[in-house]
């Protein structure tokens, strides 16, 4: 079963943040060793607004069950303010597997570089 993901984050900054998987059968760290982890972002209107991914390097397996999502300020800058929908699998050993669904809240980043 996937987790419900609830967070936020701003439109001025990097979205940097690490995600933590354990079986829930076992509770052992899950080996993403080879797996393609994606994350998508999307407005309610069903429209693509961030797809990060093993593949074009916004995500990066750090060890054992952790992986890391870095999002460059340049792309959250293209998020308005408001809720957007977010969901994350991933595919290893032909299984593709869900790993949370949920909203992101965008908040206006006030300072600006």
């Amino acid at each position: 079963m996937a987790i419900t993901l609830s967070s936020s984050t701003t439109n001025n900054a990097d979205w940097k943040t690490q995600f933590q998987f354990t079986d829930a059968d076992t509770g052992d760290l899950i080996d993403f060793t080879g797996a393609t982890i994606e994350v998508e972002v999307r407005d309610f209107d069903g429209c693509l607004r961030i797809e990060a991914s093993t593949g074009n390097g916004l995500i990066t397996i750090q060890s054992a069950g952790i992986f890391e999502l870095d999002v460059p300020a340049a792309t959250m800058g293209g998020l308005c303010p408001g809720t957007y929908q977010i969901g994350g699998v991933y595919s290893l050993n032909d299984e593709t597997i869900s790993l949370f669904t949920g909203s992101l809240a965008i908040v206006s980043g006030v300072a600006r570089l």
